[in-house]
Formats: structure tokens, sequence, C-alpha cells
């Protein structure tokens, strides 16, 4: 992953066994998933949204132009110098341009399977987000399939790289072979991190058992106790020196993101450096996913994430609603699909497992979720969700 990490022993044991993943993803060459390709040519659910009038984050459009129709494997337009990543390994993507005093502009960085770094959630997580209306509080990113220029150059930059971390040895050593099986190797690209981001460690405690949880003293936090009284808007939060937000806004924004980190089985938000801030336009400060690559949604299923929080936006459960209720009974249909396999393909979830296993675990994990919210409102009615 792009951040450090304090990787506890419930992280060991779920990168062992997203390693093992990797390698059977590997050596299947990912025979259920969409045909590869090493182009982007469009973004099906971003879009789709966008065809029913709801307004994408000025990021997501941002990048979806940047990116569509990128091809890494064209040398003459796109150049790659730089490894990016503590414990993953991740290529940064740089434009060809002369009329940039840098000579090149950031197309972000090319994110393979690696032992902490899921880029089918990376993506699921930000378009989920976007399915809930909050793809601003998240890094975009979009699937990708490194073509054989692209591959050559990630595998000189590895092998010409001083790594010594334990586990950036072992993802070099998987990736290496995935490159070397001539397979199609697959991934996300991933934005360039807002300039404005921070770290909020404060909103963690890190030394919790056994990957760290949420500082239930945090005011953002305490806000989220269907217990406690309900934040204002128009009230100002001050999370970090210089960057003040909304109290409304940003509980919303958490609430969301934590929902996500529910359904994908999020294990990783609380080891350190990966609850981030940024600034908006006018200075505002928000909370910015930036980092969700460790999660697995199709993991066996843990309600860690969910005893942390009982507030909810009453708008994101039920657009989760609405999903659960297209994948229990396809012919209903949602945002133009009618095959659930399609939908969770186009969603991000597309390398490690065949579609069929991913329907079924995001229909798991979307029901245990729903079961909790209602659970919730059953306990403290309105109060579970923001007014």
């Amino acid at each position: 992953m792009i951040t450090s990490k304090r990787i506890g022993r419930c992280a060991t044991t779920h990168a062992a066994a997203l390693v093992t993943a990797l390698s059977i993803a590997l050596a299947s060459a990912f025979a259920a998933s969409a045909a590869p390709v090493s182009d982007i040519q469009g973004y099906p659910i971003l879009e789709a949204l966008a065809a029913k009038g709801q307004t994408l984050a000025p990021d997501t459009t941002d990048w979806m132009k940047k990116w569509k129709g990128m091809n890494l494997d064209d040398s003459a337009s796109y150049q790659f110098k730089e490894l990016s990543g503590s414990t993953s390994i991740n290529m940064k993507i740089e434009k060809i341009d002369s009329s940039d005093p840098k000579g090149y502009k950031s197309r972000g960085s090319f994110i393979p399977h690696n032992s902490a770094a899921n880029p089918d959630v990376e993506i699921g997580a930000f378009q989920l987000g976007a399915l809930m209306g909050f793809d601003s509080v998240y890094r975009t990113a979009a699937p990708y399939v490194l073509g054989p220029v692209g591959s050559k150059a990630l595998k000189s930059l590895i092998e010409s790289a001083h790594i010594s971390n334990r586990q950036r040895l072992e993802n070099k050593a998987n990736i290496l072979k995935a490159i070397q099986s001539g397979m199609p190797l697959k991934g996300c690209v991933k934005a360039k991190k807002d300039d404005t981001n921070v770290a909020l460690d404060e909103i963690a405690n890190t030394h919790a058992a056994p990957n760290g949880a949420p500082n239930q003293n945090h005011p953002i936090i305490r806000l989220l106790q269907a217990s406690a009284p309900q934040p204002v808007q128009g009230r100002n939060v001050t999370l970090k020196s210089g960057y003040v937000g909304d109290e409304l806004e940003l509980a919303r924004e958490y609430s969301v993101i934590m929902l996500i980190d529910a359904v994908t089985q999020q294990w990783d938000r609380y080891s350190g450096g990966n609850v981030v801030i940024r600034k908006d336009d006018q200075g505002h400060a928000h909370f910015y996913a930036t980092d969700n690559g460790g999660a697995d949604i199709a993991s066996s299923w843990s309600p860690r994430n969910l005893n942390w929080f009982s507030r909810f936006d009453r708008s994101a459960v039920q657009k989760l609603a609405d999903i659960k209720r297209f994948l229990d009974a396809p012919a209903t249909g949602y945002l133009g699909y009618t095959d659930p396999k399609a939908f969770v393909v186009d969603l991000g979830f597309y390398s490690l497992m065949g579609p069929d296993i991913y329907v079924q675990r995001l229909t798991r994990n979307l029901g245990f979720v729903l079961d909790y919210v209602k659970a919730t409102e059953t306990r403290f009615g309105n109060a579970a969700y923001f007014q």
C-alpha cells in the first residue's frame, strides 16, 4: 500500500491469505473475468450515474478524462521511472508533456496485486462511494491490465530497485513471477494523491489489537454513535491545525467510509496512516479515503467494522439496499444492469475471483451490513440516522 503500516497479527494472517489468493489467481489467468484490455475505453458505472443526472465529483470527472483512451504500451506518450509504496510495489505513470517544466504530467500509479494491496477493492470502494453519492471522499481508481511494454518497464524497475522490506521482497517475487508467466497483469490505475492530503492518526487507536481501531474519544467517532447528540450543520470542527470542516458534513463522510469498510471487510484502516483528510478549493476539510486496498470482500465475514459505529446516512443506506435488492432479484434491474455478474465486474471486482463468487460475497456482505443498520434503527429509532 502507499502509506506506511504497522502490521498486526490479523494483518499478517490476511496478507498471507492474499498472497495465496494471488498465486491461485495468477495461475488461472483470471479466466472467469472480463476480457483483458490494455487501454481504458470507458467507465460503465460512472457513465450510467452521469446519464441519470448525478453530479460526479470534480476529481472523478478529471481523472476519467485523463485516463480515457490511456494505453500504457504507447511508449511515445508514457514513461515509467519510479516505483511507489512502502510494503506494496506500485509503478508511477508519467505522461510525456514537453510543455510542462518537469517534462511530464502525472497520471497516477499502476497497482498490481500485492500482499497488502487489493486493486479490486481500490476500484470497488471508490465506485461504491460514487453509487452512494460520496465519490468526492474517495481516491479515484479504475481497472487496468498492463500490457507487455508496461510489464517490461515494471519488471526493470523492480529488478533495479533496492528492496529490503520482507513484505516488499515477497511482493517483488510474486509480481516478477506473474510477469514472467506472460499472463495479463491485472490491477488498477489510481489517481495521484491530492496535494493537501494529510494523515489523521488522531482518529485511530493504532495500538488496539489486532490491527488498530477507531479512537472512540475522537469527536467524529463520538458523533457516529446513535446514543450521542446529532452533529450540527454549520458548526466547525478542527481535525488538525489548518484543517477545519463542517461537523455534519464530516460526520456523514466518515460514516459512509465506515459503511463501505464494513462491506469490503477492511482490516487496515486504523493501523496508521490510512485515515486521511484534505482541503477543497475553498479550504474546507474533508475526509479522503486514499488507501482502500487493505480489504478483501471475499474473506470470511467479521462484524468488527460494524461494532464501531451506529449512526448512518439514510440515503447511503437506501442505495446499498437498492444494490442488494438487485443482486437478490436481478430481473428488477439496477442502473441499466440485469446481470449481477456484469455489474460486479464493472464495479471493479474482476481479478482475484470469478464473478459468481464476487456476486455471492457482495450479496452476503450487504446483507450483514443492512441487518446491522436495521437492528440499530430498531434500538435507537431516528437517532440511528443523521437528521
